[in-house]
């Protein structure tokens, strides 16, 4: 027999919510406008949220720049964006990078004089509702350095279009579908609710959330990377308070 030879699997929105339908208990010929739009909220919420809180997602990890300006200390994250991964600051010809770190609110707060302009090697992520601010130190001391950072995004938003599709990658629909399906399950069939959420999140799901299992912790399995993680002690002596 012969296969197919494309790799183009990219499920409409209304093909997914026929699945959910038809596993929550709901026949998908019968559902009517209100199921529609009930189903497209539970959507939204599952993949423009529920999800952000299962910890980084690879594939909305992209690679931005920001190039610096004489005395900048802040630039605005691009739309979507929830928070930077890894940066480096890129200086010279030929180019060379230098790690920067993350700090915390109480770190940046605690920075003696917040313009002194240099090679910036620190910043600070200011999640400001829909508007992310990175704050960083040194301040900007030319217009050539470049900050080089992995940008979190969030998933583009569901909207009302069930032609429209979602963009995820083919190993995520499994589990989108699953749990869906018991969202829809908790509103329309309340008894199968307990057994699609195992499907969906394992049976620890109620006891352990942020650790699930099922198709959700497979999906988590799967997306991850593949490098090897060193680790090793360092000590830092301190003396008295900073």
């Amino acid at each position: 027999m012969a296969e197919s030879g494309t790799y183009l699997y990219n499920p409409f929105v209304a093909e997914l919510l026929d699945e959910a339908f038809e596993v929550a208990g709901v026949d998908p010929s019968a559902a009517g406008g209100s199921h529609i739009k009930s189903a497209i909220r539970s959507l939204r919420l599952l993949v423009n949220s529920e999800w952000l809180t299962y910890g980084i997602r690879n594939w909305n990890v992209s690679q931005q720049t920001h190039t610096t300006s004489v005395g900048e200390k802040t630039f605005t994250l691009p739309a979507g964006g929830l928070d930077i991964v890894e940066a480096v600051l890129r200086r010279g010809s030929p180019n060379s990078d230098v790690e920067m770190y993350a700090i915390t609110r109480d770190e940046y707060l605690t920075i003696v004089n917040k313009d002194t302009q240099g090679r910036p090697d620190r910043y600070w992520v200011e999640r400001l509702g829909d508007t992310k601010v990175v704050h960083y130190w040194q301040a900007g001391s030319n217009t050539t350095d470049v900050i080089v950072y992995n940008l979190f995004q969030n998933n583009q938003d569901v909207t009302s279009s069930l032609q429209n599709t979602l963009g995820l990658p083919v190993y995520a629909y499994a589990a989108l579908a699953a749990g869906l399906a018991a969202k829809l399950a908790l509103k329309y069939s309340p008894e199968r609710f307990p057994n699609l959420q195992t499907i969906y999140a394992g049976p620890q799901w109620a006891e352990n959330p942020a650790n699930p299992g099922g198709l959700l912790g497979l999906l988590r399995m799967e997306d991850r990377e593949r490098g090897d993680i060193s680790t090793f002690p360092a000590f830092e002596p301190r003396i008295g308070r900073r």
